[in-house]
């Protein structure tokens, strides 16, 4: 089997791998890309090849940290999202359009 040195289906091939790397594939898609990707096209090898690399370079270099509340609340209301929350439950989220958080019960925005 001759290697192909360019692909036909160049973008819809980026967006499997990138899937793929992401998790998002279905496990038939990553068997298809598998099979026939993977085997004949060397664009498609680089590509997730590269797109592996990086990610386990990543993994291994960014240490997760969880976000401080009042940081997520100053996004999300820099964002214009407000949270009801209700006996300790969160309710809804929403967008909202008020200048003051205090203000969001009488916007009639």
């Amino acid at each position: 089997m001759e290697m192909k040195t360019s692909c036909q289906n160049h973008e819809e091939c980026m967006k499997m791998v990138q899937m793929i790397l992401d998790g998002e594939a279905t496990p038939e898609q990553v068997e298809h890309f598998k099979n026939h990707n993977l085997k004949e096209c060397l664009p498609c090898i680089e590509s997730y090849n590269m797109g592996f690399q990086i990610k386990q370079m990543l993994q291994t270099k960014v240490e997760k940290k969880c976000c401080p509340q009042q940081i997520s609340d100053t996004i999300k209301m820099k964002l214009g999202f407000a949270t009801i929350i209700l006996l300790g439950f969160q309710i809804y989220t929403f967008p909202f359009y008020c200048e003051d958080i205090k203000t969001l019960l009488s916007c009639t925005n």
